[in-house]
């Protein structure tokens, strides 16, 4: 009998911590959420601000251009799990919001996470309650019923966002929208 507690407990031990710190590092559910091509880079940020206009303490390397923004990477992580969404630096009494990145491994290049967020519900008309519960703005309607891209500024975690829609009892899945360059300049 006492072997049999012990087992118990070795095992409850051994699964509890696994899933208990099933994420770790700042938009890793974000990641997992966009795809298995996905991982997430803490270290890099992304702004509509160019190289010149950084604070040079800011100690910021540029690492390309994706449309409008400009990737850097950073020295240390600007994000944590509980902070993976766009953060404002300031300098000089003036703020530079920053993004945070993903790596697309099948290409290489970096996808910046933006506000704008997929979430298919299992009823059309959960759509409305979503925006309404959430505080999401609608953005389109996508044309699979129960389908719509919403903007979820102001949200303070992406990763804890996911978790509470995946919760969601109305909530079939949501995903980013990332914003990153489909085809390489020659």
């Amino acid at each position: 009998m006492k072997k049999s507690i012990w087992t118990g407990l070795l095992v409850a031990a051994a699964i509890l911590p696994a899933k208990g710190f099933a994420f770790t590092q700042p938009c890793q559910l974000v990641a997992k959420m966009a795809g298995p091509a996905y991982e997430n880079q803490p270290k890099r940020i992304a702004s509509f601000t160019q190289m010149k206009e950084m604070p040079e303490e800011w100690n910021l390397t540029l690492l390309e251009q994706n449309g409008g923004w400009f990737v850097y990477e950073t020295d240390q992580s600007w994000f944590d799990k509980e902070t993976c969404a766009p953060v404002k630096k300031w300098h000089n009494n003036q703020s530079i919001e920053f993004s945070p990145v993903l790596l697309n491994r099948s290409t290489g290049r970096n996808a910046v996470i933006t506000p704008s967020f997929i979430v298919k519900t299992y009823q059309k008309s959960d759509i409305d309650k979503i925006s309404a519960r959430y505080g999401f703005k609608l953005l389109t309607m996508l044309p699979r019923g129960g389908s719509a891209i919403f903007d979820v500024s102001g949200v303070t975690s992406y990763d804890r966002m996911l978790e509470e829609l995946d919760r969601d009892k109305d909530v079939q899945v949501a995903a980013p929208v990332l914003s990153e360059p489909q085809y390489r300049l020659r």
